[in-house]
């Protein structure tokens, strides 16, 4: 059975660093590997600071919703909005082979997160935009003492 963290924050980039801030506590406090850690909080910036940016066209009040679930061996990590629909797996990959210089400003987050994902996935429902991050956790060896413990 999946442990789950759902909270919901104003729709600023002011609130990406907090945000950010209780889910990193919540997965330590499952001792979830940092690599687990790290694609969390991108998905947090990414996906919510193009939400803000791109998703809404007036001045309203908006709450992002975000979900974290940790099962024994994988975290999935949720972002819902009510912004203009928005999939963000219709995103080509960037060509990343071009020159700096001749690359178009952007779609390097999503891409990002796509690559270090196991899976996202995206659904448009009651208005409501969500994206899905799932990430294997792969258990940490156990070191029981050195190679030069003599016993």
């Amino acid at each position: 059975m999946a442990e789950e963290l759902t909270f919901q924050i104003q729709a600023s980039v002011d609130a990406i660093q907090s945000a950010n801030e209780t889910a990193s506590r919540w997965l330590a406090a499952r001792n979830a590997p940092s690599d687990v850690d790290y694609l969390a909080n991108l998905a947090i910036e990414e996906l919510v600071t193009n939400c803000i940016k791109y998703g809404y066209k007036d001045d309203a009040h908006h709450v992002i919703e975000i979900k974290v679930q940790v099962w024994e061996n994988e975290m999935a990590l949720t972002v819902t909005d009510d912004g203009i629909p928005f999939n963000p797996l219709d995103l080509p990959a960037p060509d990343i082979n071009l020159p700096l210089e001749q690359r178009p400003i952007g779609g390097l987050g999503i891409y990002m997160l796509r690559r270090m994902s196991d899976r996202m996935d995206y659904v448009r429902a009651a208005g409501k935009n969500s994206v899905t991050l799932r990430k294997s956790i792969r258990k940490q060896p156990i070191h029981s003492g050195s190679r030069n413990d003599k016993s």
